[in-house]
């Protein structure tokens, strides 16, 4: 008698898990569907992008003006807005000058000191030399 009972209990259980993640599949499948072009799409990868075509279940997603992909509707997680705003004008402004040495990232305007503690980099070539000596 208790055997029946634990086995209905776990058949009820089973009952009510199926249902909820049925219910989560089909709202899942009724977004995917409901796709058009210019919404706002992100993919389970992470990428989030525009829908600008689709031809059956592939989807053709701009991901920064000009950068297009193509994926599976499947690959689809959600509809949503990107968490930034991309803004392909306006970066002549960006001061983007590269040195062509490291000397120019340091904050004072002398070079850094490269060796340990001032000590001189000669003094330390000649005290290895002076220990090879010492070993022969």
């Amino acid at each position: 008698m208790e055997l029946i009972f634990i086995v209905a209990i776990f058949g009820l259980l089973m009952f009510f898990m199926s249902r909820a993640n049925r219910k989560q599949r089909q709202a899942v499948a009724d977004m995917r569907a409901g796709i058009e072009v210019g919404v706002k799409v992100v993919t389970n990868g992470g990428v989030y992008g525009e829908v600008v075509d689709i031809d059956g279940e592939v989807i053709t997603i701009e991901t920064t003006p000009g950068t297009e992909i193509m994926t599976s509707r499947n690959f689809i997680a959600g509809i949503t807005d990107p968490p930034f705003e991309v803004v392909a004008e306006g970066t002549e402004d960006l001061d983007l000058t590269v040195p062509d040495d490291a000397s120019a990232l340091t904050a004072g305007d002398e070079p850094a000191d490269t060796t340990e503690a001032g000590t001189d980099a000669s003094a330390s070539s000649a005290d290895e030399a002076g220990d090879s000596d010492k070993r022969a």
